[in-house]
């Protein structure tokens, strides 16, 4: 299967269903956007990174194997057997979560092993799905146990500390994985509902003010969401309140910067940055017939992304928020991460 779960699609059947899914305890007007096209992109040499504001390492799996390179791609060191999709990185950056073994692709199921930066396996334990998602303290992950019935939540000794059940008829068939939310108290899943801790009955049906959308995506600090209706991407407050228009037009899929002052999106085949104070939109370059947009840089300066050729191979590519500096990564595989830097490092 080649596409992504960062994907989003806009029919309209599945964004009548994304919802937030809590699984844990938990204590303006519109206006259109000034398009700025950056200028003509032009593969080749790059200028030399500022020091100290250039990522972490690159993680990425090809081939069944882990590899672990410099934020650029080069020397890459092979650290494990693996495959996945998704985040790889904790979000403090000292470990790394993925599906073991040595396929040439995620599995439905297997086993789930978390490593230390140099490889070290530090945990392992049975799971389903394709992703596998940190808790953003960097404690716990969380995975299907079996696919839309249960969720396991994991500690990084691999013994499970939680096992919530979905309610039958909250989950849809499909290609889905639970995800946290910015402070950890819950877990952000599409088609589902608000399921207690106890795996009772659900308080309140599917729905909300963000529940008739094809992707919702919270800024870092947890105070903002930014959507697409079909129609155009928007910002709203976490409540949905206080909504206004960003981006006039289609919207793919969309992440924030760590900041929050970024947000970069894909339309039908490229890649675009939006200040989101101001409206003002950057092309950046085109993502290829199955391309997708993975992150900001720490320091918000360079975007991670992945291309598609015609011939279905994948690869992985950086450019700056001006549109600026693109370069190329790795070849042969589009799942890749760079190591967030946390403040101790």
């Amino acid at each position: 299967m080649s596409g992504r779960i960062v994907r989003f699609g806009l029919v309209a059947v599945v964004a009548a269903a994304v919802v937030v899914l809590v699984l844990e305890l938990r204590p303006s007007s519109n206006s259109g956007a000034q398009v700025s096209v950056g200028p003509p992109v032009v593969s080749g040499p790059t200028p030399s990174p500022v020091p100290g504001a250039t990522p972490g390492k690159l993680a990425y799996g090809l081939h069944g194997h882990i590899y672990l390179a410099n934020w650029d791609g080069s020397n890459p060191v092979r650290i494990a057997n693996g495959s996945g999709e998704g985040q790889i990185w904790s979000p403090d950056g000292r470990y790394l979560a993925f599906w073991g073994g040595a396929g040439k692709g995620p599995s439905y199921s297997g086993t789930v092993r978390i490593s230390d930066a140099q490889g070290h396996l530090v945990a392992s334990f049975p799971g389903e799905g394709r992703q596998i998602s940190w808790s953003p303290d960097s404690t716990r992950v969380a995975t299907w146990v079996r696919l839309t019935r249960t969720i396991g939540i994991y500690g990084l000794d691999g013994v499970r500390q939680k096992l919530l059940t979905v309610p039958l008829g909250l989950m849809q068939p499909g290609d889905l994985n639970p995800v946290w939310s910015p402070d950890g108290a819950s877990l952000v899943a599409p088609f589902g509902g608000e399921i207690p801790p106890d795996g009772g009955t659900p308080p309140q049906p599917p729905g909300g003010p963000l529940g008739l959308h094809s992707f919702v995506r919270h800024s870092p600090d947890g105070a903002h969401v930014a959507y697409s209706d079909g129609l155009s991407l928007h910002v709203a407050a976490a409540d949905g309140s206080h909504a206004r228009v960003l981006v006039r037009g289609e919207v793919d899929a969309a992440v924030w910067s760590q900041a929050g002052d970024r947000i970069a999106f894909s339309t039908s085949n490229e890649l675009r940055v939006v200040d989101v104070p101001s409206g003002r939109v950057t092309s950046l370059t085109a993502l290829g017939s199955a391309g997708h947009i993975i992150g900001f840089s720490p320091d918000g300066n360079r975007i991670l992304f992945s291309r598609t050729n015609s011939s279905g191979v994948g690869s992985l590519w950086t450019v700056q928020i001006d549109g600026s500096g693109i370069r190329h990564l790795v070849t042969g595989t589009d799942w890749g991460e760079w190591q967030p830097l946390s403040p101790a490092r």
